[in-house]
């Protein structure tokens, strides 16, 4: 999730913060949006929704940039759309695909596009676009991160049957096709239009964007679907959950995925304002580079697991929201028969010692974007001085983390996503998308049998073994599964938290009173 990629959705000892202040420095970033503008204060139909994220100052608005803050994620969701949504139940919700089809031995899908789809310019959306975007995505000049979720195709097989109809010949069986090609960040925008144009044929087309501060969108008349309500919405960029926290508080911004889950108590005494919690999908976790030391050494990788306190972390850094999680990626039910991991100082302390790491020193780089994310690896760090281990916590601004993505020893990331969808990057081979580094023959050859096949229950045995492998000698520290929380004013209605990611993306019904 370069997340895009400091997560994907495609992030504390105190166990209260102090009430959060307002700050100048929030006051600055929303200067010129205040609630008291003509555009900002719409009533039931109409009107400009204001919200807030944590992203960085060097984003792009490509729709593939690789460098992916909140802000991406959300301004995506506005502009451009996949070929399906992916419903709770595992099901789809088509968007620009009305269905897709295979042959028997999976080797040749064919999808159907919707009829009547305009871009923003109002030209027709149609074959020749899906499969303009694909041939960018399977490019290898690009290192894009969608090429992992697609990466069993050859763009030499995917022909234009007509307007409407775009068939993909693969070089061998691939059983969750429609899985991977209905990812979220699978987008389709206009052959030939240039990233700066940000042709799509989403509800909302772009009126304006600055890197590291705004981005105003606008109601796309000629939208397909259900047209939005609302006149636009401005993405409004800060730099630290600290700061859009601030803003809600303050009224500077109407909602937020992006909130300091300690500032619950008093945001719950602030008027005016609604908390919305989504499913239990979001997993904050601890990165260990597994081709460099110290953690070369599975010893050292253990080690660092059994040093931190889950439940202490579960109930100081994330306030008690979620559930415990046990070094395992995705959020299923195809969970592996493995004991609930508790923290063990003394084994943690033989096993650094066994690989020749006693007093370890090393330095954990965050960016904290997201909540309970600092406080997370502050506890780890109190906790691994018992042993004698020096963990030096070092917090950076958001854009600076991101320049380095994959080349950092001791991190932090996030990703929501289901299993199906994040193992094409534990397994890829580009550093940035594989960022532990982490490579084991045995999960990437069942990694190969788990995409050879469309059973569900083969895939979920499947599953269960790889996610023993990630705990028994992976390189991640996931201590919790949390949900998203998100703040609004009580003025907003028709808000929904996506899924899976539970973050704010889909205005379409929104209202403002």
């Amino acid at each position: 999730m370069l997340s895009r990629l400091v997560g994907k959705e495609h992030g504390r000892r105190p166990r209260v913060l102090a009430p959060v202040a307002l700050s100048m420095a929030v006051g600055l970033a929303a200067a010129g949006c205040s609630s008291g503008s003509s555009e900002g204060s719409g009533g039931a139909s109409g009107g400009m929704l204001r919200v807030g994220v944590v992203a960085s100052t060097i984003s792009t608005i490509d729709a593939y940039s690789n460098v992916r803050s909140q802000d991406f994620y959300v301004r995506n969701a506005a502009l451009f759309e996949p070929l399906a949504h992916r419903t709770k139940d595992g099901g789809y919700q088509w968007a620009l695909a009305t269905g897709i089809t295979h042959n028997k031995d999976n080797t040749e899908w064919t999808v159907k596009l919707r009829p009547n789809v305009k871009f923003h310019d109002g030209s027709p959306f149609g074959a020749d676009d899906v499969i303009a975007v694909f041939n960018r995505i399977l490019d290898k000049k690009n290192a894009l991160i969608e090429r992992n979720y697609v990466d069993f195709m050859d763009p030499k097989g995917i022909e234009k049957v007509d307007d409407l109809t775009v068939k993909f010949k693969l070089p061998k069986p691939y059983g969750p096709f429609e899985f991977a090609v209905t990812n979220s960040n699978i987008i389709f925008y206009k052959k030939g239009s240039t990233p700066e144009q940000a042709m799509g044929t989403g509800p909302f087309s772009l009126v304006a964007f600055t890197p590291g501060r705004e981005t105003t969108v606008k109601r796309f008349d000629g939208y397909w679907g259900t047209k939005p309500k609302l006149d636009k919405v401005k993405v409004i960029s800060f730099k630290t959950a600290e700061a859009s926290t601030n803003a809600m508080i303050g009224g500077q911004i109407d909602a937020s995925s992006n909130i300091l889950q300690t500032s619950l108590p008093t945001i719950e005494k602030t008027p005016g304002l609604k908390v919305m919690k989504s499913d239990v999908n979001l997993k904050v976790s601890i990165g260990m580079r597994a081709d460099v030391e110290p953690f070369k050494d599975v010893r050292v990788r253990q080690a660092m697991r059994l040093i931190l306190d889950r439940k202490l972390a579960l109930s100081n850094a994330f306030d008690g929201l979620g559930e415990l999680a046990n070094d395992h990626s995705g959020f299923d039910k195809c969970v592996p028969d493995v004991p609930q991991r508790q923290q063990d100082l003394p084994q943690a302390k033989k096993l650094l010692a066994d690989a020749g790491k006693s007093n370890l020193s090393i330095t954990l780089e965050t960016a904290a974007n997201k909540p309970g994310m600092l406080q997370l690896v502050q506890i780890l760090a109190e906790d691994a001085k018992k042993i004698g281990v020096n963990i030096k916590v070092q917090k950076m601004e958001l854009g600076a983390y991101l320049e380095k993505w994959g080349e950092r020893t001791f991190y932090t990331g996030y990703d929501t996503r289901p299993y199906l969808e994040g193992v094409p990057e534990i397994i890829s081979k580009d550093n940035a998308l594989n960022h532990t580094h982490w490579h084991d023959p045995e999960f990437e050859s069942l990694a190969k049998k788990l995409y050879a096949t469309s059973d569900a229950t083969e895939q979920c045995d499947i599953e269960k073994k790889m996610k023993q492998i990630e705990y028994e000698r992976g390189a991640s520290i996931l201590a919790a599964t949390n949900p998203t929380v998100s703040v609004y004013s009580s003025k907003v209605h028709g808000l929904v938290p996506e899924f899976p990611s539970g973050n704010l993306y889909d205005f379409t019904k929104v209202t403002i009173d």
